[in-house]
Formats: C-alpha cells, sequence, structure tokens
C-alpha cells in the first residue's frame, strides 16, 4: 500500500478544523439572530438615545436580511468584535483576553499533572498485574471518580488551605511563584478526576499491548519485564492517551466552570457561568467561539502527534 505525503494528511486534517470552525461560527449567529429581542436595545440598555441606537443598528447591520447580518457579523469577528457584555459594557474581545491565559494557565496544568500521574500509576499496574499493585489503583481510580470536583476541591481547600495554611484559599496571585502558589490546588483538583481515567486507560492498552505477539519475541530475547514494558510497549499505548489529553484540553480551554468558581481563578469558566446568570449572551456567545476554536486546534494538534507515534496511520 502506498504511504499518503504527510503534506496532504496535514492539509485534509487542517481543512477539516477550518470548516468545523466554520460551522461553529455559523451556528452561533443563528442562535444570536433567533432571540425575539431588539438586539440594538439589549446592547445598549434601555436608556439608549435614538442616535446611538442607530449608529448600532448601522455598525451591525440589524436592519438588513439575515444574509447581509451574516456578512457584517463576520466582518466584525474577523476584526475581533465580538459586541459588548450587557452586565461590564466592556468589548467582549477585551474580557475574554484578560481571561483566556488563566483558563489556559489551568488547563495545561491540569491536564499534565493527570496525564503524567494517570501514566505512572497505569504503568505501575500494568508491569504489576494480577497483584496487589494493580488491585490498589483499579481501586482508587473508582474512588478518585466517584469524587465530584467541587467536593474535592473544598476539601482541599479546608484542609490544605484553611486547616494547614499551606496553600492559599483562592484568587489568582501576584509574580510568578504567587501565581503558582496560586495554581496548585486548582490544578490538583482538576487533575484528580482525569487521572483516575488516565490510569485506568494506560493500565488497559499497556495489558493488550503485552500481550502481542512482537512482545513476546522481545521478551524470547532475554529482556527483562521492565524494558519490555518501557522499550518496546508503552509508545504503542500512548495514542489512545494522547486523543483524551487533546480532547480534555481543548474543552477545558473554554474554562472549567465548577473549579474556577470553587478557587476564585478569573478565566473563561467563572466568567461564563456569571454571564449565563445575567443573560449576558454576548460573553456567553463569546465564550462558545473560544472553546470551538480551543478544540478545533487541540485536535488538529493531536492528530499530527498520533501521526508522528504511529506511522501506521498515514496508510
Amino acid at each position: 500500500m502506498t504511504r499518503r505525503p504527510l503534506w496532504s494528511l496535514i492539509a485534509r486534517r487542517l481543512g477539516w478544523s477550518m470548516l468545523v470552525i466554520w460551522f461553529v461560527l455559523s451556528a452561533t449567529f443563528l442562535m444570536t439572530v433567533a432571540l425575539p429581542a431588539d438586539p440594538a436595545k439589549t446592547m445598549l440598555g434601555p436608556r439608549a438615545t435614538p442616535e446611538a441606537l442607530a449608529r448600532v443598528t448601522e455598525h451591525y447591520c440589524f436592519d438588513e436580511s439575515i444574509v447581509v447580518q451574516y456578512g457584517c457579523w463576520a466582518r466584525n469577528l474577523a476584526h475581533g468584535d465580538l459586541g459588548e457584555s450587557y452586565r461590564t459594557r466592556r468589548p467582549v474581545s477585551e474580557l475574554l483576553a484578560d481571561r483566556v491565559w488563566p483558563t489556559l494557565q489551568l488547563a495545561f496544568a491540569g491536564v499534565a499533572l493527570a496525564v503524567l500521574g494517570g501514566l505512572a500509576l497505569g504503568t505501575w499496574a500494568a508491569y504489576r498485574r494480577r497483584k496487589w499493585p494493580d488491585r490498589a489503583v483499579t481501586g482508587a481510580t473508582l474512588l478518585l471518580q466517584s469524587a465530584p470536583p467541587f467536593v474535592v476541591g473544598a476539601v482541599l481547600l479546608y484542609v490544605v488551605a484553611y486547616q494547614w495554611n499551606l496553600l492559599p484559599l483562592g484568587g489568582y496571585g501576584d509574580g510568578v511563584l504567587g501565581r503558582i502558589a496560586h495554581l496548585i490546588l486548582p490544578a490538583t483538583t482538576l487533575a484528580l478526576g482525569g487521572l483516575a481515567y488516565y490510569a485506568r486507560i494506560a493500565r488497559d492498552e499497556l495489558t493488550s499491548v503485552l500481550a502481542q505477539d512482537y512482545v513476546r519475541t522481545a521478551r524470547s530475547k532475554g529482556l527483562t519485564e521492565r524494558d519490555v514494558l518501557l522499550r518496546h510497549a508503552l509508545r504503542p499505548a500512548l495514542p489512545p492517551l494522547v486523543t483524551l489529553a487533546g480532547m480534555d484540553l481543548g474543552v477545558l480551554a473554554g474554562g472549567a466552570v465548577v473549579i474556577e468558581s470553587v478557587f476564585a481563578w478569573p478565566g473563561l469558566g467563572r466568567e461564563l457561568l456569571q454571564a449565563i446568570l445575567d443573560v449576558d449572551l454576548p460573553v456567553i456567545v463569546g465564550v462558545v467561539l473560544v472553546t470551538a476554536i480551543a478544540v478545533a486546534v487541540v485536535n488538529l494538534l493531536v492528530d499530527l502527534l498520533q501521526l508522528w507515534l504511529d506511522p501506521r496511520l498515514r496508510d
């Protein structure tokens, strides 16, 4: 079978990613125009002057057909104009820019801790399969999966931050060290739930790979079980973990609502929760767009990483 060029696979996946982003953008636009309220009055408030209403209506083409409105919306979006928040009267693009970086810090830290911890536990369980470490990891992962994040976060806040006074109770912190200190508890809370899934998947995948013929051949050459596991079985077991990590990272890039609310972390999730409570539609739409773009971009990167991990996918 002829192997397709790598650039062709990249172009194909990039095209699908752009198509997904366009579909989400269009669905978001239709959601905004489907509302029965006057968007100009909703944006400016009940005390807006007729002149101000006329300027906003002309700028966003609210008095035109839906096709013309879509063109104006796409033009404004290309210039970074997502409208203004009904609650704060700030431009939504400016508001999201302030919230994206804290959310990305929390998402990357939480997913990294979950992947590394889950991979370590899963590898240990596979290495000692059908023995007490394997049973201990299975029991621990079931316990972690059954614990709601807001309960875990509240317990960590009370014990670690309040009782032991080892870490801050919440907030964002100032400076590098302050930021890290404030990040530890929310990132750990976020990681514990995902760690259980990663550990179980890593254990199952490694157990399956260790039963393959090429692994038996490696054993017959005199390699130790540890060398077989790390040198021959680990890399083929990584693609499912990479896929799951990419999905988690893409979704969390749109905000971890529960974790950010519990720890007063100033990210997109906390902003989205407040926007939902206040029916702040422009902010809700902005967060949806950020999440959609993040999911598409991360999935593209995951596909490329899987092509590197498993060259057979290029066939």
